[in-house]
């Protein structure tokens, strides 16, 4: 039984263009977060959501077909001697997987911009409420812990 492989190249193809449109909208994140434009962040969710789930749906078509025409649902695939011999697979492949590893980069990223962003904000909350960093105000002996505990010039 010889392998489809149109049908793979295409599936490849497929996922590869959507997950060059997710890096897009990625970047637009980037950018939007950079200029605190929270109504495009939003758009930009709904649209990443969007995305993501028919990434899913066509990731999980492409390994329910790879399991049915029992290829090995990994890089290993491009041993088969099939897939081997279609010469546009092996570079669709290549380029799909450093789509991936870009576009798990640009969410690391992201996710550091986000996290850093909500620890200023945080900042920010506790002098907006007066609160110090020191979560413990008072000592067992009831004088403030930000207080230095040496003696007092009047002692020495």
């Amino acid at each position: 039984m010889r392998t489809d492989t149109e049908q793979f190249a295409a599936f490849l193809q497929t996922e590869l263009e959507l997950a060059t449109g997710i890096h897009t909208i990625l970047e637009q994140e980037r950018d939007a977060l950079a200029a605190s434009d929270l109504q495009s962040l939003q758009t930009l969710q709904q649209e990443k959501t969007l995305c993501l789930h028919q990434l899913q749906e066509h990731a999980a078509n492409r390994l329910q077909w790879m399991k049915k025409s029992n290829l090995p649902q990994s890089a290993q695939c491009l041993q088969h001697p099939d897939i081997a011999a279609a010469a546009n697979i092996p570079p669709l492949w290549q380029k799909l997987e450093e789509q991936y590893k870009q576009n798990q980069k640009l969410s690391i990223q992201l996710s550091d911009i986000v996290l850093h962003a909500r620890h200023r904000t945080l900042q920010k909350l506790k002098i907006l409420r007066g609160q110090q960093n020191d979560p413990h105000l008072y000592n067992d002996k009831g004088k403030a812990s930000s207080l230095k505990q040496g003696q007092g010039y009047i002692q020495v």
